[in-house]
């Protein structure tokens, strides 16, 4: 177990959040047979107005996402590619992250490639002296990121968006342990996938933090194609804890949603 997934969001910065929150329609369910990939790519391509079919194995899967679409190829070339091992990170001290959120409204989504909360306005976290707005959050299973090879059940992601368009992504772990309330209020509002987005009053995102605030920090990209490298990713290193059973009733709808991991190339990763 060893993936990951994200967020649509073009290159084109106005477009993100078009893209990030009209994921339910930019990227449908996954075909429910790899027989004939691109018969049904052709016919989703006309379904969607163009929009490209991609999925985490088989014909479509991440490591194809390069060739589906010129507008994916940043997929296979890029050299700031998410998600990544969160190994020999350099200690760079604390600070330089803010966040500022609270409870909020939101609507609960099965996109076709995770379970996504579309929030209301009104969280943010100031990262490096810049403000960043939350857009939504989402879930993937097992973690995209894994901590020097290990990989945990789950793994959440909260997306925020500066004004300029680029994006900032809170990761927190979810590993085996108690029922989490929070997770549990999400599961229970999740719709059909071809259902309207279901409302969720006074969601907490700070349930979803761990006790302690220390951070890996580096610079990726979105984990879903178009893997537009504009991300700047925080991964909590503390996890927090869901039962096995609420792991188990993500498993039932995605057994496997994350983006292998990808080369550091140059990069290096700070943890503070």
């Amino acid at each position: 177990m060893n993936h990951h997934h994200s967020f649509p969001k073009t290159l084109a910065a106005g477009l993100a959040t078009v893209c990030l929150l009209g994921a339910q329609y930019a990227c449908q369910a996954d075909a429910p047979g790899q027989a004939d990939a691109e018969e049904q790519m052709g016919a989703q391509q006309e379904a969607e107005g163009g929009e490209v079919h991609w999925s985490y194995e088989g014909a479509t899967g991440a490591d194809m996402w390069g060739g589906l679409d010129p507008s994916f190829a940043v997929c296979d070339t890029g050299v700031q590619q998410s998600p990544i091992d969160l190994a020999g990170a350099i200690p760079a001290g604390g600070g330089g992250l803010e966040i500022q959120w609270q409870p909020t409204h939101g609507e609960v989504v099965d996109n076709g490639h995770t379970i996504q909360v579309n929030m209301a306005e009104g969280n943010t976290i100031t990262l490096e002296g810049r403000q960043f707005s939350m857009l939504q959050f989402h879930f993937h299973l097992p973690s995209e990121h894994t901590v020097e090879g290990g990989v945990y059940p789950m793994e959440v992601h909260f997306v925020h968006q500066s004004a300029e368009g680029d994006l900032a992504v809170v990761g927190v772990f979810m590993d085996a342990g108690q029922a989490h309330a929070a997770t549990q209020a999400i599961w229970d509002a999740i719709p059909g996938v071809d259902e309207a987005p279901a409302p969720l009053a006074g969601i907490d995102p700070n349930a979803f933090l761990p006790e302690g605030r220390a951070y890996f920090r580096y610079a990726g990209s979105l984990t879903t194609p178009p893997c537009s490298e504009v991300v700047s990713w925080v991964v909590m290193t503390e996890s927090i804890a869901v039962s096995q059973g609420q792991v188990d009733a993500f498993a039932a709808l995605y057994p496997m949603n994350a983006r292998p991991v990808q080369p550091l190339h140059r990069r290096f990763i700070l943890l503070k």
